[in-house]
């Protein structure tokens, strides 16, 4: 299975799904003009990922903003991470970063870590 690499817009965030290393980034702005075709393919993507993950898999949300439309899809992400979680002998953790200025992502964060059964830690960080 090959990584997916997306490269950040203004309005998309960057996307890298490293299958080799299990780590998987979302960095930047989530308003795309069209939510469902931009994330289509992490959606299919990850879905395979699924079939076979690896053992250990982090996923790393840097985000700056997120349209409600992103939100929802965001959601959809946190359930194929719960079913990876619920598979045998894999180990998965999200870590939710959000700037000391930003209680509105760090919120997003807290309802994200709410629906969720894997682990989900929501990290305060100085960097913007």
């Amino acid at each position: 299975m090959e990584s997916l690499l997306i490269n950040e817009t203004p309005d998309t965030p960057y996307v890298h799904l490293d299958h080799k290393k299990g780590i998987f980034d979302f960095n930047g702005n989530s308003i795309p003009e069209n939510v469902p075709m931009f994330y289509e393919p992490i959606l299919n993507w990850l879905e395979s990922y699924v079939k076979n993950p690896n053992r250990k898999t982090v996923f790393n949300f840097r985000m700056k903003m997120i349209s409600s439309s992103s939100s929802k899809i965001f959601f959809d992400i946190l359930s194929i991470v719960d079913r990876i979680f619920e598979k045998e002998n894999c180990i998965v953790r999200v870590n939710w970063y959000y700037n000391v200025y930003d209680d509105e992502i760090r919120e997003i964060g807290l309802d994200y870590k709410d629906s969720l059964n894997a682990p989900f830690e929501i990290i305060l960080t100085d960097t913007e």
